[in-house]
């Protein structure tokens, strides 16, 4: 073999060998990249479930999820947010809560899952055909029953990147170039480190509770068991 065809072939295995890394998942990649993942510093939720205190670190949810995350990362900080405004210094009580989310990313439906139904929910809420993940519908619905209290948390548009959701489209088609994948690998670990370092306000903006009255269920009764998430 001559040394022109040696190098080519030798590109040709390294390329296919970063093909099936770059198409891989957070987790495996970071272990074949000998990565070890840290949750930022943020403060744990705390919640009252049945008389009991519940804590919840971001840690603890990326475990649930699998890995770290953009979508758990934004949706973890909406979450603070939402119970800072309607509870303030109160802790709130996982049975008086009721979420309405427009984004249907896993990380985020796995954090609610978290929320609302434990490490033990039967099974994951699947999002229903129709929804699409942008940048957009990063958007939440917080419900306090006990007072008929709401708030809307809108991540800002600009908070993420024009291309990001067109990359992780391609990142799951497993289409992706090494260019592409090294900019979404940028904007994911941006959004997971420094997201928490920047103000609710500064996401979110500036949102205000506004008084609401309930009628029905919030949930078709012919909805799948999987995504009845019981409040």
């Amino acid at each position: 073999m001559n040394r022109a065809l040696f190098i080519a072939c030798t590109v040709l295995i390294l390329l296919a060998n970063a093909s099936s890394l770059w198409s891989a998942d957070c987790k495996q990649c970071h272990t074949a990249k000998g990565v070890k993942e840290r949750a930022p510093a943020v403060e744990p939720i705390v919640l009252k479930h049945e008389g009991r205190s519940r804590i919840i670190e971001l840690s603890d949810a990326f475990k649930v999820h699998g890995h770290s995350c953009p979508g758990m990362t934004t949706t973890f900080l909406a979450f603070q947010y939402a119970m800072d405004k309607l509870y303030g210094k109160e802790i709130p009580e996982q049975e008086d809560l009721v979420i309405v989310s427009r984004t249907p990313t896993p990380g985020c439906l796995d954090f609610l899952d978290l929320v609302m139904m434990g490490n033990k929910g039967k099974g994951k809420t699947v999002a229903p055909e129709g929804m699409r993940a942008s940048r957009e519908n990063y958007c939440y619905t917080f419900y306090r029953k006990s007072t008929g209290t709401a708030v809307d948390i809108r991540l800002k548009p600009e908070s993420y990147p024009k291309d990001f959701f067109k990359l992780k489209k391609k990142h799951t088609a497993g289409k992706m170039t090494p260019e592409e994948w090294d900019r979404l690998h940028g904007y994911m670990k941006d959004i997971i480190l420094n997201f928490p370092k920047k103000s609710a306000a500064e996401l979110f903006g500036n949102p205000q509770p506004y008084r609401v009255i309930f009628w029905g269920r919030l949930l078709p009764a012919h909805a799948a068991p999987e995504t009845q998430n019981k409040n």
